[in-house]
């Protein structure tokens, strides 16, 4: 089983969600859901796992959803759409104290510029 499971999971930022969200089953990009609706994809269904051992890193262009992928991860910003498990809780349904407990004990995030890792 994995330590942590991402389905599906997505935020929009805007006042049209619905109307984005059918925008995107319909297949568009999300510069075409800007356009239409307004509405910006911060992060447009995600679906990964990593499993216990594995460093797991999210990398990308400026601009491209990573902090947002985190921050819905560890529930600082709430999703549009999709679940994220840590060892089997689903962290949509945990109370403010048990959602603490997580984000002491099996969450963190290190950001760049820390240099954790050599670029060698």
């Amino acid at each position: 089983m994995p330590i942590i499971e991402i389905k599906n999971l997505s935020k929009i930022f805007g006042k049209n969600i619905k109307q984005s969200i059918e925008l995107l089953d319909q297949g568009k990009k999300k510069e075409d859901v800007l356009k239409e609706t307004g509405d910006t994809v911060g992060v447009n269904r995600a679906n990964f796992t990593v499993n216990q051992g594995e460093i797991f890193v999210i990398m990308g262009l400026s601009g491209s959803g990573k902090s947002t992928l985190i921050r819905l991860i560890n529930r600082l910003i709430e999703p549009t759409e999709g679940s994220v498990k840590v060892n089997g809780e689903d962290l949509a349904t945990m109370n403010k104290e048990d959602l603490r407990r997580v984000r002491r004990q099996k969450l963190s995030m290190v950001f760049q510029k820390f240099g954790l890792f050599p670029f060698r």
